[in-house]
């Protein structure tokens, strides 16, 4: 909000085991309405992270789950920013702080809400 990306945040529209999904408001006309997703790992369900991802070098150890959500936060932005800029069709990143990520709303249906898919060789 500091950095007037955000005007405020709305409902929450997600939950999975690495992050929470916020709807959120803006000032701009062309974008009105935008997502932040904030990491939080280190759930029950998910206490392997360390062992499973290469957020920490080999020998390095973690100093809270924060900071682990925070460097998978950051991943995340710069992979999605990188394949943006390559023609990905990836929402588009905004802004990533501590371990939200700021990105563009994408209206879709989640998958597991779909049930025929007419061209199943273009979704993939």
């Amino acid at each position: 909000m500091k950095r007037k990306v955000i005007k405020k945040v709305g409902l929450k529209i997600g939950m999975g085991k690495e992050s929470d999904i916020y709807i959120c408001s803006t000032d701009d006309e062309d974008r009105p309405n935008v997502i932040v997703k904030f990491a939080r790992l280190g759930r029950t369900s998910f206490r392997t992270v360390k062992t499973n991802r290469d957020y920490l070098k080999k020998g390095q150890g973690a100093s809270s789950w924060l900071y682990m959500s925070r460097l998978a936060s950051l991943k995340e932005f710069a992979f999605m920013k990188a394949l943006h800029e390559r023609g990905f069709p990836t929402p588009v990143p905004i802004d990533s702080n501590r371990h939200g990520i700021c990105m563009s709303l994408v209206q879709a249906y989640p998958m597991t809400q779909v049930s025929v898919i007419p061209h199943p060789k273009q979704v993939y």
